[in-house]
């Protein structure tokens, strides 16, 4: 909301072919107990929020809509403490006015409410759809069982030539949807940073990709139908980085050129 709002208080244009979700609250700010000014663009009122944590601690996905909030939990696969939808009634509007009833998010309603439910978890996943957001994957390393973990693919071969990377890969049942290069132009440093770029799938279980120029190192990252994700080469979690105090680059590719193909297990 900030970037539309900052426009319209600066009188600057909406960036031409530029679609904001954000909508502009000058209005809200000059009157902030009315909340039916929070508009869209076609001047429907937004009654609606998303917050998106795919990762770190959350893993979850919530939508408010008026009195309600769902929650969608990304961990709850073999996890009997935590549902895979939380619904929560935050308070009860009558005649313009709330009262609060559970803000502390302590009673689910999914079970009592389940069309109520499944309305909100479509429209957050409509949400989701249109950013095309992110999701987190599944570690095939993970030593519990998981759903489909034995269908992961493996990583046969990889070559560089010149800026040119070619992976091939062994489907065990789980076709490979998407491969990503993720890649580094200052290894080493303090604050490096990664960055993410799609390669192309070709025949023959293959994925091809060119190295940005710049690159240092890279790792290459393919997602099955499952959702599972393999990387090449596999990196250490971040409580094994921060013992030896590495980088991911330490562990990573070196982009330097070479001509041989080197085959793995």
């Amino acid at each position: 909301d900030f970037y539309p709002t900052i426009l319209s208080l600066v009188g600057a244009q909406k960036p031409k072919q530029k679609n904001l979700d954000g909508c502009d609250l000058t209005k809200l700010l000059k009157s902030p107990r009315d909340a039916s000014l929070v508009r869209k663009p076609d001047g429907s009122v937004r009654d609606s929020m998303v917050w998106h944590f795919p990762n770190s601690a959350a893993l979850e996905s919530s939508i408010r809509i008026g009195d309600y909030k769902l929650i969608r939990n990304f961990a709850h696969i073999n996890d009997p403490r935590t549902p895979e939808l939380e619904l929560f009634r935050l308070y009860k509007t009558a005649d313009g006015k709330q009262s609060r009833v559970d803000i502390e998010e302590s009673k689910n309603l999914v079970t009592t409410m389940p069309e109520k439910a499944n309305e909100m978890n479509a429209k957050l996943g409509e949400s989701l759809t249109e950013m095309k957001a992110s999701y987190p994957y599944y570690n095939p390393h993970y030593n519990r069982p998981l759903p489909h973990k034995e269908k992961v693919c493996t990583v046969t071969s990889h070559r560089l030539k010149g800026n040119q990377v070619e992976v091939s890969y062994q489907e065990k049942g789980a076709k490979v949807i998407r491969v990503n290069l993720l890649y580094t132009l200052n290894s080493g440093d303090r604050y490096e940073e990664w960055f993410r770029k799609p390669a192309k799938i070709v025949a023959g279980h293959k994925a091809t990709v060119t190295l940005p120029a710049g690159t240092t190192h890279y790792v290459m990252n393919l997602i099955d139908e499952n959702n599972f994700l393999r990387s090449y080469p596999d990196l250490p979690d971040m409580i094994t980085l921060s013992k030896t105090k590495a980088k991911y680059s330490a562990h990573a590719l070196s982009a330097k050129p070479s001509l041989k193909t080197h085959a793995t297990q």
